[in-house]
């Protein structure tokens, strides 16, 4: 079940330490910026430029929050949380404190306004930047992904392992070091039978004697040691075709590639991929700079594995909500979202709820034609407040208010009962009981 909370994070991400501690695989953030354009408040009061305790109330603010985040994630989770120049560094020393200087998997920059600001003095800012941790670095793995939509295309073949493409297993570039007098341990003989189907680097009989030697007669080198080539034979990795009479042999490359720290594909562009994309699903501007939806997406692909929890407690305009539905739709995954806002300026009423909606349901498109939903749920939750007396009326009325907590704690929210004494929910594989005595 996708979960949206209305209410202060901080009140949320506590009630999630009951329901979710150690439960949450992916958890990405857009927290504000902090630019002294009076984007958010501290104690209810706007912080703007002239403050001069503004970075330690940001730094305040953040501390708290990501104290209860680090118990969420579990031992193979990701924190990612997207950030500009105005607090890059006072955030990379709190989460080097918090998360361990170790856990940092990098910082990532994101190139999301390729022209640049034009109103700027000197530089004309066009990037922001990506801090990711790992909760535990020896435990967390990347999923084999490929980010580049171009390099993408070139996987034009496919086994039980997946996609991949098929490369000379000839060393031809690397210019001399290709070359046998250069590397002579990598020139030798590998024996394929008849059938092109076995691979042998001894001598075996009615097998073909393959030598890394190209079609004008240059002796070059293979890509592997012999101790490697047999572990990719043996891996099913290594083609033979023939070719113009004569064995070639190929290694496939799988889908897959060198994820760097700098991110350009055209479709980050926050204003094209994010606030023109929430227009057209809204109808109209009610979120100043969202995050580009491809960029999300991205995040994804590389942190979450297909029945991952992602969680986003600066939810915003929902983009996080929207890119696990999309991704979910593009390859077949279970994946849960839990957003968390406030109703400032009612973000959560009139963006963040209407949109995940939308996307779910379907809606018309600025030329009226109709996009087809993402079939999906929601549950939307309101934090809220019980007194803090330890009086039997107290007790009484917040164990009456908890019944939604323990149904997320369970993730059982379907009704089979309701009665003034007990209450029972379930889901596919379980019953989840509620005695009021």
């Amino acid at each position: 079940v996708n979960i949206l909370i209305e209410g202060d994070n901080y009140h949320a991400l506590s009630v999630l330490n009951y329901t979710h501690k150690g439960k949450i695989d992916v958890i990405y953030i857009d927290p504000p910026y902090n630019t002294g354009a009076r984007d958010w408040k501290y104690n209810n009061d706007y912080v703007d430029i002239n403050d001069q305790w503004r970075h330690s109330k940001w730094v305040l603010m953040m501390e708290h929050r990501l104290q209860l985040t680090k118990k969420l994630l579990s031992q193979r989770g990701f924190m990612v949380c997207a950030i500009d120049n105005n607090e890059l560094f006072s955030l990379g020393l709190l989460m080097d404190e918090i998360f361990g200087e170790k856990n940092r998997l990098g910082v990532v920059t994101v190139v999301h306004k390729p022209e640049g600001r034009n109103q700027e003095k000197f530089f004309g800012t066009s990037n922001e930047f990506m801090l990711v941790y790992a909760k535990n670095i020896n435990k967390a793995a990347f999923n084999r992904a490929v980010l580049d939509t171009e390099l993408q295309t070139r996987f034009d073949e496919e086994d039980d392992k997946g996609k991949y493409r098929l490369k000379n297993f000839i060393r031809l570039t690397d210019g001399k070091y290709s070359l046998r007098e250069n590397k002579p341990h990598f020139f030798y003989p590998i024996y394929v039978s008849s059938d092109l189907k076995r691979f042998s680097i001894k001598k075996e009989p009615k097998y073909n004697e393959v030598l890394p030697i190209t079609d004008k007669g240059i002796e070059r080198t293979w890509k592997t040691t012999k101790e490697t080539f047999v572990k990719l034979a043996k891996a099913g990795d290594i083609v033979a075709k023939k070719e113009r009479d004569r064995i070639v042999l190929y290694e496939k490359l799988r889908e897959d590639q060198v994820i760097k720290t700098h991110w350009i594909k055209k479709e980050y562009h926050g204003y094209h991929f994010g606030t023109k994309l929430l227009e057209l699903i809204l109808g109209s501007k009610k979120f100043d700079f969202p995050k580009s939806l491809y960029l999300v997406l991205d995040i994804l692909k590389l942190t979450s594995k297909r029945d991952a929890v992602v969680l986003d407690f600066f939810a915003g305009s929902g983009t996080t909500g929207h890119a696990v539905l999309e991704l979910n739709k593009e390859d077949g995954g279970s994946r849960q979202f839990i957003l968390c806002t406030n109703n400032e300026n009612n973000i959560a009423t009139e963006v963040c709820h209407p949109r995940i909606t939308k996307v779910i349901d379907g809606y018309k498109d600025a030329a009226g034609k109709m996009i087809t939903g993402i079939k999906s749920n929601l549950k939307y939750f309101r934090t809220a407040f019980v007194g803090a007396e330890p009086s039997d009326k107290n007790k009484e009325a917040l164990t009456k208010q908890a019944t939604e907590m323990l149904c997320m704690r369970e993730d059982t929210f379907e009704p089979v009962k309701e009665t003034s004494e007990v209450k029972i929910f379930r889901n596919s594989k379980q019953h989840t009981g509620i005695v009021f005595d």
